[in-house]
């Protein structure tokens, strides 16, 4: 049985320009899109308050105004910070890492997952590692071949399930003594995949496995989705 409350903080980054919803996102930033009559980013903040959690800090850039005036109607309490339009993922983590004092839950702003988050930050305090990362299986939709120089095939495999990260993860208050300035200053998502790989090579990566319900509403294809299927991932 969860706990009534999280004492945990969590990080919801939602700043970035969503280029590939189109037209939709001239007006509005990403996360105040509709799916089922509310907007995506309320859809995440009722899952995550029914499991406990209270703290939200939103690092916030393409159209902040908008995300911030709508937030804090629902949020009034909640830490707000805009590091631009150009800031990377990883830059905007690191801008408010005076607030990770705990393990802390990083989400990305356009994946909702029905994660149990008192387990998640159980497995991360038991890794004793610098970061976790929440990945789930998807299956490959091509067949996957390899070939040597010659031109001789080494490997076929029909449409594999690969693993892949799905957007949430728990850093540890050490997490940013681990990173140089290159790394946390790179662009876009580069930073955090950077990041990874580092902390890979120093044996500080643990890995949540995850197979329950989740969407990503990353682009016009995957709206359309969830507007047609949303009764088996949001609460109306």
């Amino acid at each position: 049985m969860l706990p009534k409350n999280i004492k945990n903080k969590m990080i919801i980054l939602c700043g970035g320009r969503g280029k590939r919803m189109g037209k939709i996102t001239n007006k509005i930033p990403k996360p105040l899109i509709q799916v089922a009559k509310k907007p995506i980013i309320e859809h995440k903040l009722i899952y995550y308050k029914s499991q406990g959690l209270k703290d939200f800090i939103f690092c916030l850039g393409y159209k902040s105004n908008k995300l911030r005036e709508f937030l804090k109607r629902k949020l009034p309490k909640s830490l707000y910070h805009d590091a631009g339009v150009k800031a990377g993922i990883l830059k905007r983590i690191h801008l408010v890492k005076e607030h990770i004092s705990d393990n802390t839950i990083i989400s990305y702003g356009d994946t909702l997952a029905k994660i149990n988050f008192f387990d998640l930050l159980k497995s991360h305090k038991k890794s004793q590692c610098a970061l976790t990362i929440v990945a789930a299986p998807i299956q490959n939709p091509f067949g996957i071949v390899n070939w040597n120089s010659k031109g001789k095939a080494l490997f076929f495999d029909e449409k594999p399930i690969l693993n892949h990260y799905i957007g949430y993860a728990v850093i540890s208050p050490n997490f940013f003594d681990m990173l140089n300035k290159k790394i946390i200053n790179l662009k876009d998502g580069n930073g955090i995949v950077q990041a990874i790989k580092h902390l890979i090579k120093r044996r500080q990566v643990n890995i949540y496995k995850f197979k329950n319900l989740q969407i990503t509403i990353n682009s016009l294809e995957e709206l359309k989705y969830a507007r047609l299927n949303y009764k088996k991932y949001f609460t109306i």
